[in-house]
């Protein structure tokens, strides 16, 4: 991360823009299943929110997570931008698959290979980031790119709804070599194809010159290395992950169900609650994660070092009550009102952990630590989050109208244990910022590249 900045400001927001339409499309191509649930269980033999949940969850996070880590030393020495356009183009084919799967286990591999694209850009897209933004303009930058989650989310509702609505009322389409598809096989078709023109957009980028080594050295660095830069901050990764892991679970979990809840529960068309949410997410959570990284860049630029962690504690506090009561409302449009600011408030956490991760790792091991943060909190919330609101309500409740109850008890409990976690944890990532300070120096003194 740079001291000050050597590239133009036009060419670095320009980089921006293009891996936020990258994250984007990778958001839409994991989450578009999530307004699909009741065709999808209907055409696959009738299986169960359950079973469902696991082609949402287990199936996408299997190779996603187990080639995080392997993503991330390939980011910390090979040519990230390739990377990136090899692993766009790779999901982008697996997502169109999955509308060619005619049988549940078919379009649970389809997933298990759009996760092995997807695992290849965060890792190389915030270590790129961190080489060519200031320590106090990276919050803003990051802020911008984790905005994808809720432009892909709004994008996947508004699009994907009246899409899967109107190819519900229509004849089945007959494709050549394909033949007849269903209607959600169309839509997984349809959100597929893009993705390969947004690998040739992010060829027209340029890898970044990297900036805070330890090492001069392109080689890895060896793995028993890495484990005692994370073991020398065990207790500050401890802390930050299992807060993390809290709200990354509850953010899955409403994502994952909130169409199905609507239809089930208030009686909406797809296509109402689609078009509903996904204005509310794009442009409340836009507005949400780039407040979060602007507010975090003045508390740091004013002398506030551990910005990025104290504004997602403040941000927990406001989430447990609003996000609680949120399922929890008999009416329906009081309860929209709700999750207007709970989708404020869930916008703001996740381009501030990137932010704090990439501050406190040396250059050589940027990626590295996204893809152990990858590991140790995306696999655990991907993996169950789908599951926990259909397994609480199939088992528990007993009852298929009991998601909102599910996704309350939820929130009671990621979101306490996130707000004890961060709070502990402040110190030892005040420390751990402190160290990283001397990483830069020398290749601060080091003249600029040309543009």
């Amino acid at each position: 991360m740079l001291t000050e900045q050597r590239y133009s400001n036009r060419y670095i927001w320009y980089v921006v823009f293009v891996l936020t339409i990258a994250s984007t499309v990778s958001f839409i191509d994991r989450q578009i299943l999530n307004v699909m649930i009741g065709p999808v269980k209907r055409d696959l033999g009738g299986i169960s929110d359950t079973q469902v949940s696991l082609i949402m969850g287990l199936a996408f996070t299997l190779f996603y997570n187990a080639l995080s880590i392997p993503m991330g030393r390939l980011a910390d020495r090979a040519n990230r931008r390739n990377l990136m356009v090899w692993g766009i183009a790779g999901w982008s084919v697996m997502t169109s698959l999955c509308g060619v799967a005619s049988q549940y286990w078919q379009l649970f591999l389809a997933r298990m290979g759009v996760g092995i694209g997807e695992a290849t850009l965060g890792p190389a897209a915030n270590s790129s980031l961190a080489d060519l933004f200031t320590r106090a303009s990276l919050p803003i930058a990051i802020g911008f790119v984790s905005a994808a989650p809720f432009i892909g989310q709004g994008l996947a509702n508004m699009l994907g709804g009246p899409l899967i609505d109107y190819l519900e009322a229509a004849p089945n389409v007959h494709l050549p070599l394909i033949g007849e598809v269903f209607s959600w096989q169309m839509v997984f078709i349809v959100v597929g194809m893009p993705g390969l023109l947004v690998a040739l957009l992010v060829l027209t980028t340029r890898e970044p010159r990297r900036e805070g080594r330890l090492q001069n050295s392109d080689s890895s660095v060896p793995a028993r290395e890495v484990w005692a830069f994370v073991k020398k901050r065990g207790l500050l990764f401890f802390l930050m992950f299992t807060a993390y892991l809290g709200l990354s679970t509850q953010g899955f979990s409403l994502f994952s169900w909130l169409v199905e809840y609507y239809v089930r529960n208030h009686g909406w068309t797809r296509t109402e609650i689609g078009l509903t949410y996904g204005t509310i997410a794009m442009v409340v959570g836009i507005t949400g994660s780039v407040f979060a990284g602007w507010i975090a860049g003045r508390w740091i630029a004013g002398g506030t070092p551990d910005a990025t962690l104290r504004i997602v504690m403040w941000t927990s506090v406001g989430l447990l009550p609003s996000a609680t009561a949120f399922t929890l409302m008999p009416e329906a449009h009081a309860a929209i009102w709700i999750l207007i600011p709970v989708t404020f408030l869930m916008a703001m956490p996740s381009g501030l952990m990137m932010t704090t991760l990439q501050a406190i790792a040396p250059n050589e091991l940027r990626g590295q630590m996204v893809a152990f943060y990858l590991l140790a909190v995306n696999f655990l919330s991907y993996t169950f989050a789908p599951s926990l609101p259909a397994v609480l309500s199939d088992y528990v409740f007993e009852s298929e109208l009991a998601l909102g109850k599910s996704i309350s008890l939820l929130a009671v409990i990621n979101y306490s244990v996130a707000i004890v976690c961060l709070a502990a944890c402040l110190p030892a990532y005040r420390r751990a910022l402190a160290e990283a300070d001397t990483w830069y120096r020398k290749t601060d003194d080091e003249p600029s590249p040309a543009h």
